[in-house]
């Protein structure tokens, strides 16, 4: 993975009950619907021993989140979580990116 590239971090765990079903949406529908979303590069998941799904998807660059996010696709790829509502138990995503400092913050001691 490229350090210097944006990427959204998912973590997402239902009901035990649902979790087979889950997880395969989660890599058959889920995982295509986030590739087609323009701007995103590459998309990798897993889960975890205790069911957590773990799932990194890569911005081509900074400038490409908001439109990426704010796309068809992307609202398409929300929408399609409605129906797990009901036995999520965990759902966290995270935008992570570089740090440049400015030159007026850059402080050395």
């Amino acid at each position: 993975m490229d350090r210097t590239r944006p990427f959204l971090l998912l973590r997402a765990r239902v009901a035990i009950d649902a979790r087979l079903e889950f997880s395969k949406w989660f890599r058959e529908v889920h995982q295509k619907t986030v590739a087609s979303i323009p701007g995103i590069l590459a998309t990798v998941s897993g889960s975890t021993p205790g069911g957590t799904r773990l799932a990194v998807y890569t911005f081509e660059s900074a400038e490409v989140v908001q439109s990426a996010l704010s796309s068809p696709q992307a609202a398409y790829a929300r929408g399609t979580w409605e129906r797990w509502q009901p036995v999520l138990e965990e759902l966290q995503i995270e935008i992570w990116a570089a740090l440049v400092p400015t030159p007026g913050t850059l402080r050395v001691n």
